[in-house]
């Protein structure tokens, strides 16, 4: 992580496919995980895109960003701003499949966030979440 003291854009991808890659192994030795095990396809997806622009962080299941480092990271704000999407990802399809919807809006927050597409396409969902913040950013 850079010097010690200032934790940048690139030390935040770098530390999410770690944590990413290490969810995913978790989750393939848990059976019953209702989560599949596609954190780390869709993280370095979404890194490839113009989403390398903004700080990356998951939750559960879910991806989203903000414009500056998380307040639980060094150099970390308590302002960051977390954009108007994201995607989750779930055990949805009829297979057991993994399942990505894109979001509108913040999730768990008022008013509801609109579902723009599930897809079981990591990279289709990624793409389809940067229309949705280039817009309405």
């Amino acid at each position: 992580m850079g010097d010690g003291a200032r934790w940048s854009l690139e030390d935040d991808w770098e530390w999410q496919v770690q944590c990413a890659r290490a969810n995913d192994a978790w989750v393939r030795s848990t059976a019953a995980s209702w989560v599949p095990p596609v954190e780390e396809k869709l993280v370095l997806a979404a890194r490839a895109t113009a989403l390398c622009q903004w700080y990356p962080s998951t939750s559960h299941n879910y991806l989203r960003f903000s414009d500056g480092p998380p307040p639980w990271a060094p150099s970390g704000r308590d302002d960051v701003r977390y954009l108007p999407g994201c995607i989750s990802f779930a055990k949805e399809g009829v297979d057991g499949s993994a399942v990505f919807r894109v979001w509108s809006g913040h999730l768990l927050h008022s008013p509801d966030p609109v579902l723009v597409l599930a897809t079981p396409d990591a990279v289709v969902a990624v793409e389809a979440l940067v229309e949705v913040l280039t817009t309405d950013s």
